[in-house]
């Protein structure tokens, strides 16, 4: 066993080595370092066991205890508030307790870095949006009403979210009554759930903003989240007036590709960030329903529009502004202005 857990321990050091980059690069927090600090005791330990047990066994010991701890204060740091809670769709039960410990102002950055460096975002435009996304965490780390609340992440990242039991992120419910207006926010590929929902719920109080999780790959143009989405829908919109739906990367790609289907049938209105898929061009022309199309001129993940085709159409709007595909964080102030009139308006 000593034998099998120090090949562990040597075959880790380069995964440390690239975690330790992703922390210089991405942290935003001192948890994400005490996180790594963890990890290295343990890695050491193992690897030391064979010739050095004595050392190994203290930093086993070590690593052990801070690890301890840490899932000790974040327990306790981490928890339900009067304006935001994590709960499970559609039983409205609280969500899974791995929530507490992966918090994402942590882990969030550094996953966005990763996601760059292996291609799954443009490393261009992590560059970019990295110092936007930096500060609007520490924002959200110092919101008194909305940093405990926990996180999506941890779930996410094990896999724990079904269309049987939707890890959800609710905030502003009404406390008693009907919202006047309530956003479904669909995620994009990565880490990013929390930060955006927060940022629509501090922009737009009066609105109950749901955020639902399918994984990593934000999955909503898969057949299985078609029916996550309307579990969320029919639940948010016994609780509000009207619902809007809002979606980031490929959220909006699985709401274009609703638009065909009876799921978005009530609909007040629906929002794509970085989302838009000329595609759907001719769904978008049928469907009926008011939309408001945000991009980023210097975006080459969403294809371009069909500007000349659409404005003919009173009901959607397309608005170009300075930005790539994170442009949702790059240009806050507009796109949460757009958002907000675009609800007030339809």
């Amino acid at each position: 066993m000593a034998s099998f857990l120090s090949i562990i321990g040597l075959l880790g050091m380069p995964i440390g080595a690239y975690l330790i980059s992703l922390c210089a690069r991405g942290a935003t927090t001192p948890w994400a370092w005490a996180w790594m600090a963890v990890y290295i005791l343990l890695d050491l330990g193992c690897f030391s066991l064979v010739n050095s047990p004595r050392h190994a066994r203290i930093l086993l010991a070590l690593g052990a205890a801070a690890l301890s701890v840490i899932i000790g204060l974040r327990h306790m740091k981490n928890h339900p508030m009067p304006l935001g809670e994590n709960v499970r769709l559609p039983a409205n039960t609280p969500g899974r307790w791995i929530g507490r410990l992966a918090e994402e102002a942590d882990l969030g950055p550094m996953m966005v870095t990763a996601f760059g460096d292996f291609g799954a975002f443009r490393g261009e435009d992590v560059a970019h949006a990295r110092p936007f996304l930096k500060q609007d965490y520490r924002r959200l780390r110092a919101d008194p009403d909305y940093a405990p609340v926990p996180s999506t992440l941890g779930a996410n990242i094990l896999g724990q979210t079904s269309p049987e039991s939707i890890e959800t992120l609710v905030f502003n419910a009404p406390p008693g009554g009907r919202a006047e207006r309530a956003i479904i926010f669909l995620h994009g590929a990565g880490p990013l759930y929390k930060l955006p929902c927060w940022m629509l719920a501090r922009r737009m109080p009066d609105a109950m903003i749901v955020c639902p999780t399918v994984g990593l790959r934000g999955e909503w143009p898969h057949e299985d989240s078609v029916a996550t989405f309307q579990t969320v829908f029919n639940w948010t919109r016994e609780r509000s007036a009207a619902v809007y739906a809002v979606g980031w990367g490929t959220g909006g790609h699985g709401l274009l590709r609703m638009l065909n289907g009876n799921s978005l049938g009530h609909l007040s209105g629906l929002v794509l960030v970085s989302g838009y898929d000329e595609n759907y061009f001719d769904d978008v022309r049928r469907s009926g329903l008011p939309i408001l199309i945000l991009h980023g001129e210097q975006d080459h993940r969403t294809p371009v529009f069909h500007v000349d085709g659409l404005a003919g159409l009173d009901r959607v709007r397309n608005l170009e502004m300075p930005g790539d595909y994170f442009v949702f964080y790059e240009q806050e102030e507009v796109v949460l202005e757009e958002i907000d009139s675009f609800c007030g308006a339809h």
